[in-house]
């Protein structure tokens, strides 16, 4: 695997628009994350350096392959996907005044005047600021050094991005910075860019043939093993034990798993991650590490991740608090809550109440309407339920001739945000599986590791950060207690709830869209069932096949959260066996993508809302602290809420007034040069002076400085403040001294305004 980590530094002010405003103050707002963070997403990134390789290409074109060949190889195309991964960029340095706000108006060419509703404002990231991000290839190879080389001279071909970059906004540089994954013979005296822009010059200007061509897979690691597991196999029967193995994933990035098939230029994503797209993502891991072409590595990828020896469940979102996980599960269909005083967020509400045992659809404690509960129920005593975190991004696609945006061509992604965690299990069929699925895909048991999923993982989004930690003798995930705890007497009315979405099928081979009797009878193995009600959804479950590039089957499921309640008039003798293989196995098809688990008497119905399924983190696994910029920002308000008392600028406002704007005007300037200029306030500017001849021709100042001598202190005091900036950090000097102007002008405003209202 070969990384490249390119640096952008901002020149100029830019803007990179999110698709909306905010509020009535800002008509177009700057990108950013969930956490407030500006962002810079690798769509946007992967045009900018399609953008330069195409221009550079049409300068210096390729010798050995044309430039639409070069470009598709690099940057994908509707027929080939693209070879090289491009990450979002962040701030290197977090400002804690990152933006600000720009007024712009059309002007009428005829009248010369602005015209009427055009008055516009956007939010700008301030110049200076420099983002980071990677650009990462499978291969690590010499054709894959070669395509490095490229894009790096593509980078520093970029001069501007963003908006109104013709007019002055948007102007930045793009340098390489490090390089991990290469073994060259690089000197240690030359710069990674310096040395990729030389093998630039060689091979793409000067026509040196390129290093030997890939034709599929690069064989990563070999499976020494495999003979070997076979010969040992002969042997000794194969161990049947089953492994399961509780999985936590951590979003970096925005997720997108579209729910359906694209609804115009809009993409929505689930509220959870799918057991197949586990199973897509840990599919490549393998084919990219092994050698695909050799028979028995074939058949053994075949038997992990389509055959049914491993089984990925459904990962539904984990409620977050103090370093601890709480599972969810979607809410049965059969709990109701009160509508005016519901179960929900972080409230739990009048509580919950099972459908079947209300005579009127009242809520006990108020008399209410009751509506089903809805969203995730989190397993805590304190907590109603979770809805995970979504949020819409906007795409455009530029058109590359007239460097505009295509009309037709504005995308809206809806996402899951980053920051969130998930929760699921894994099952494989044994010791040999788990030990071949370690060396084909380089995971291992509690140690992070990267996967990448759902649409545009290419391009900024789908990262997300793995664990594994092993649950053999555990209860399952959803369902904390054992089988025993929940059903006492089979004879009594019992539940069965569909944990996750199940495609079950009549005996005909159609899918079914109800439960019957006749169906339960099937299931359980029994002559009579007598069913009292059922509390279903249907959806229709649809996917698409990357490899070839074409959806999949659509399938009728019966929705998760759908309840059961049923009695066995004459339960059989071995009906605690017959439950439990359910449970374990699940029901239905596709059961190795997650579909299909059940629960019969979930505790949710009883009200048992118990913290006994928790997960403590690992430190690997735990959510980053605050950043630093809002740290900085709260600890240095208290630090000039301490130094300013609301009387201390009493009778001298004109003068901090003018030392206000003074601050405000040098606020690009470092706090020590300004903390050494505060001497200079209240005499003739040094400039001038030298101007006008010096001191000799204009002579001494015979008047005294009153500014000096009437607000010593204060100005010891300022300048203090601005030499304990100084050691903060070259990101932290612009906002620190912009606050420091504004909060004098603040306390000048308010005494100015508390002495008229005195008069």
């Amino acid at each position: 695997m070969l990384t490249l980590t390119f640096e952008i530094e901002w020149i100029s002010n830019y803007h990179v628009g999110a698709g909306h405003g905010k509020g009535f103050g800002v008509d177009s707002a700057l990108l950013r994350d969930p956490d407030r963070t500006p962002i810079l997403r690798g769509s946007m990134l992967a045009g900018l350096l399609r953008d330069g390789t195409c221009r550079l290409l049409q300068v210096i074109p390729s010798k050995k392959n044309s430039t639409g060949d070069v470009v598709d190889r690099l940057f994908g195309s509707p027929a080939q996907e693209k070879s090289w991964r491009i990450s979002s960029a962040g701030p290197t340095t977090r400002f804690v005044q990152d933006s600000s706000t720009r007024w712009r108006v059309r002007i009428d060419p005829r009248t010369r005047r602005s015209e009427p509703h055009k008055l516009f404002s956007q939010e700008e990231g301030v110049a200076g600021q420099t983002f980071r991000f990677t650009v990462t290839s499978p291969y690590s190879d010499e054709v894959a050094l070669d395509e490095a080389a490229l894009l790096v001279a593509a980078a520093r071909f970029v001069r501007e991005s963003g908006r109104s970059r013709r007019r002055g906004l948007g102007e930045c540089v793009i340098h390489l910075v490090d390089v991990v994954g290469a073994d060259t013979g690089k000197p240690r005296d030359e710069s990674w860019e310096e040395w990729l822009l030389k093998r630039f010059e060689r091979v793409w200007l000067h026509g040196e043939p390129h290093g030997e061509r890939r034709t599929g897979m690069t064989v990563r690691h070999a499976w020494p093993s495999a003979e070997k597991g076979r010969e040992e196999g002969k042997e000794k029967r194969e161990d049947r034990t089953r492994v399961r193995l509780r999985m936590i994933a951590y979003l970096d990035e925005p997720l997108l798993i579209a729910q359906r098939a694209a609804a115009g230029n809009r993409y929505d994503t689930q509220t959870h991650i799918s057991g197949n797209v586990i199973l897509g993502a840990l599919a490549t891991l393998a084919a990219r590490r092994n050698n695909m072409s050799d028979p028995a590595t074939y058949r053994d990828f075949v038997a992990l991740f389509l055959r049914g020896k491993m089984r990925c469940s459904m990962l539904y979102p984990a409620y977050y608090h103090n370093d601890y996980l709480y599972p969810t599960i979607p809410a049965p269909y059969g709990l109701l809550t009160c509508s005016v005083v519901p179960f929900r967020g972080d409230d739990v509400g009048h509580g919950v109440f099972p459908a079947w045992k209300q005579e009127k659809d009242r809520c006990p404690v108020c008399g209410s309407r009751l509506e089903p509960v809805g969203q995730y129920v989190v397993y805590h005593q304190n907590v109603g339920t979770l809805l995970p975190e979504r949020f819409t991004e906007m795409h455009i696609r530029i058109d590359p001739n007239s460097q505009r945006v295509a009309p037709g061509n504005l995308y809206s992604y809806s996402v899951l945000g980053a920051g969130q965690y998930f929760l699921g299990e894994i099952q494989l069929s044994g010791e040999k599986w788990w030990h071949r699925l370690q060396e084909r895909t380089g995971i291992g048991e509690t140690r992070a590791f990267t996967l990448w999923l759902g649409k545009a993982r290419q391009r900024g989004y789908g990262k997300v950060t793995g664990w594994l930690e092993r649950i053999d003798s555990q209860p399952f995930l959803w369902v904390p207690w054992p089988l025993d705890r929940r059903v006492k007497d089979p004879s009594q009315p019992l539940t069965l709830t569909f944990l996750t979405d199940a495609i079950v099928t009549h005996t005909w081979g159609q899918q079914a869209a109800g439960i019957s009797e006749e169906w339960l009878n099937r299931l359980l193995g029994v002559e009579k069932v007598v069913l009292h009600e059922v509390y279903a959804r249907t959806k229709v479950v649809d996917g698409f096949n990357a490899v070839l590039g074409l959806p999949r089957w659509r399938d009728m499921a019966l929705a998760a959260g759908t309840t059961v309640v049923f009695q066995l008039p004459d339960p059989p003798g071995d009906w605690a066996a017959r439950l439990q293989r359910l449970e374990d196995g699940g029901i239905g098809i596709r059961r190795h993508e997650g579909f299909g688990r059940v629960a019969f008497n979930h505790p949710l119905f009883e009200e048992r809302l118990s913290a006994e399924g928790v997960i403590r983190l690992q430190k690997d696994m735990r959510l980053r602290k605050p950043s630093e910029p809002d740290l900085f920002h709260r600890f240095w308000e208290e630090r000039l809420d301490k130094a300013f008392s609301p009387d201390c600028f009493k009778g001298q406002e004109a003068r901090l007034t003018g030392l206000a704007r003074w601050l405000y005007a040098n606020r690009n300037e470092s706090p020590a040069a300004l903390a050494a200029r505060m001497n200079e306030i209240g005499q003739p500017a040094s400039s001038l002076v030298a101007l006008l001849g010096g001191v000799e021709e204009c002579g001494e100042r015979c008047q005294l400085n009153r500014f000096q001598a009437e607000l010593r202190e204060e100005l010891e005091k300022i300048g203090r403040l601005l030499e304990f900036l100084q050691e903060k950090g070259e990101g932290h000097w612009r906002a620190g001294i912009e606050s420091l102007a504004m909060r004098i002008a603040s306390l000048v405003k308010d005494n100015t305004q508390g002495r008229e209202e005195a008069k």
